[in-house]
């Protein structure tokens, strides 16, 4: 369907990037990625296509490209998320400073991001240091149903692969 509206109208950003949510559905995070780099090609302003190219970034373990895409996808709605991505990052970096500086943005912006910090072993080293909001109620949901959902199937994927990896490396180190 999008394939064949994009025939006729290619300058759409939006089919692009609704393109590019249905090839991250079905795994084809190669194409996925061509439709959000298109999207944005097209039209700078879509953080969110920024957003999930920095979460594929993330799937192929490309760091600093993950860190540049969430940078430009700090706005609106994407805005809380992308520094929360960007405080992991950092901690994968070992640059714990960055990574206060990022998750507190984060907090502030969206208190609900307290509630998933406190349950991610990542924060653990700076756990002490996050600030912790007055209440974790957020006036509005700035996301909409479709973009919660593809978000948590990307980061539910990334974590899927980032334990396979590790099985794989525990299996190469045990083999030799």
């Amino acid at each position: 369907m999008y394939i064949e509206a994009i025939r006729y109208n290619p300058e759409d950003s939006d089919l692009y990037y609704n393109l590019g949510l249905s090839y991250s559905r079905i795994n084809e995070f190669s194409l996925a990625k061509d439709c959000f780099k298109k999207a944005v090609e097209i039209n700078s302003d879509l953080y969110n296509s920024y957003y999930r190219l920095g979460q594929i970034a993330l799937l192929y373990r490309d760091i600093e490209s993950a860190e540049r895409y969430f940078s430009q996808s700090i706005y609106g709605e994407t805005e809380a998320k992308s520094y929360y991505q960007l405080a992991k990052i950092y901690l994968i970096k070992n640059n714990k400073n960055k990574a206060k500086v990022y998750i507190n943005k984060s907090i502030e912006i969206n208190p609900k991001f307290y509630e998933i910090i406190e349950k991610e072993p990542i924060f653990i080293p700076i756990k002490q240091e996050i600030k912790k909001p007055i209440s974790t109620e957020i006036n509005e949901n700035i996301e909409t149903e479709k973009e919660k959902a593809i978000s948590d199937y990307l980061d539910n994927t990334y974590n899927l692969t980032k334990i396979l990896n590790e099985k794989e490396n525990k299996l190469k180190k045990n083999i030799k």
